[in-house]
């Protein structure tokens, strides 16, 4: 499957795949054993308050008690740590963390049996190609690092209250809705997956996958490379019926009623809206808000005038197809053509042409400043003599592009818009292609 051997190789395979040597290290003390002999080893500036006995015996268990192995591991991660200040990182919600969950629908809520905190997320809801636009890869990465922050927070409060070392929190993932655009989200997960192998080993109890489609294995093939050996042992694709499964897990008043629970605190319904009155019970309410993307996804037609205004059109190209806009001449004595576009999510291919309305001499003369972008019409003189149609501008991979053709000549341009080499994705495109009069002539001296 061409697709999946051509991700390998964007996305390489990390260094516990290609090397176990601290598996072959590891000793056969438990971590009980081990843990006097992993703080004596410690530095006076390897310590610190968030080390606890509980974080040493994380880093022990991850390397198998793997003395050296564990050390240089949680050396690296304090290092990390002190350099990024992680220890404020909940004093205040990471910047793009309000748009984050207008486009991602999750949430913490209550806890499991063991009194591990549970996390929720509808992941096949998510819109990647929209929340790429609004949300860059590190501000993803700030988010999810915050997150694991606060699930560490409240294994913390949960430990406290009941008495008990609560070092791990427990997720359920809903993969309804999952298809190929997901992709476009592969490189968050890998980040994903080695930021938490590498800084916050062993805090995964449990993750629960629930509605997976037919098209998750295809995902879990790419994605289980990143992850783990222990780590995906934690992991449990349910099919119908995980109602019950999740039940015996998490009690009744804390699961989420859409996931076989008795909470009372459901309020959303589908769109993402809040009820109205607390006793209507017309609709289903959810406890996890479902995120209503339609105003987000029109926000964005608008979100950069450059590239994007009122003024502009939008355009679909279907998966292997084509489209072209021609653009016709406005004046006998010449146009002054202008284009911008952009995709909403991923590249297309690009190219313009000139059709002259007959063979002519270009005229000689000359624009008093050249424009930003502009493609010089003096450069196809012998295309012009010849009056048939010639590019002005080759094939280009592009999610964007804006330029300028000044002709003093009657022609017309023809702009391609080429998706046939993308055979499941529609490119959804906004632009604006005009042609206006010239102005600014002076006679060449």
């Amino acid at each position: 499957f061409f697709f999946r051997r051509d991700l390998s190789q964007v996305f390489p395979l990390p260094s516990w795949t290609r090397l176990h040597a601290h598996n072959r290290m590891s000793s056969h003390l438990t971590t009980e054993e081990a843990l006097p002999k992993f703080k004596a080893m410690l530095k006076e500036e390897d310590k610190d308050a968030w080390g606890t006995d509980s974080t040493l015996k994380r880093f022990l268990k991850a390397r198998e008690c793997d003395l050296e192995a564990a050390y240089k591991m949680y050396t690296n991660c304090l290092k990390w740590r002190r350099e990024n200040n992680i220890d404020k990182i909940l004093e205040k919600e990471p910047e793009k963390m309000k748009l984050y969950k207008k486009l991602v629908a999750c949430k913490n809520h209550g806890f499991d049996k063991h009194g591990r905190p549970v996390y929720y997320e509808r992941v096949g809801k998510i819109h990647y190609p929209t929340l790429n636009e609004y949300l860059t890869l590190d501000d993803l990465m700030d988010i999810h690092v915050w997150q694991m922050e606060m699930n560490a927070k409240l294994c913390s409060e949960s430990s406290n209250k009941l008495g008990k070392d609560v070092h791990q929190s427990v997720s359920i993932v809903d993969l309804s809705g999952l298809s190929m655009s997901h992709r476009h989200g592969l490189a968050f997960i890998q980040r994903c997956a080695k930021i938490d192998e590498q800084y916050y080993p062993e805090t995964m109890g449990k993750l629960y996958i629930v509605n997976a489609p037919r098209l998750f294995p295809f995902f879990w093939g790419i994605c289980k490379k990143w992850v783990h050996p222990n780590t995906q042992a934690k992991i449990q694709v349910l099919s119908t019926g995980f109602e019950k499964v999740l039940r015996e897990n998490i009690p009744a008043p804390f699961l989420a009623s859409e996931y076989g629970g008795k909470c009372t605190c459901a309020q959303f319904d589908e769109d993402g809206k809040k009820k109205k009155k607390l006793k209507e019970k017309k609709k289903e309410y959810l406890c996890i808000p479902c995120c209503d993307l339609s105003e987000m996804k029109d926000a964005l037609k608008y979100k950069n005038e450059a590239y994007d205004s009122m003024s502009h059109k939008s355009l679909t190209v279907r998966a292997g197809s084509v489209e072209e806009v021609k653009v016709e001449n406005i004046d006998k004595s010449g146009s002054q053509f202008s284009w911008n576009f952009k995709t909403l999510g991923k590249n297309i291919e690009f190219s313009v042409s000139c059709i002259p309305k007959r063979p002519t001499e270009l005229p000689d003369i000359k624009f008093e400043s050249k424009m930003e972008n502009e493609i010089c019409a003096s450069s196809f003189r012998e295309q012009f003599k010849i009056g048939k149609e010639f590019k002005i501008l080759d094939s280009l991979k592009v999610d964007k592009h804006k330029g300028v053709f000044r002709v003093p000549t009657e022609c017309d341009l023809r702009f391609k818009f080429d998706n046939s080499y993308s055979w499941m994705t529609a490119k959804n495109i906004r632009h604006k292609l005009t042609a206006t009069c010239l102005e600014h002539i002076a006679p060449e001296s």
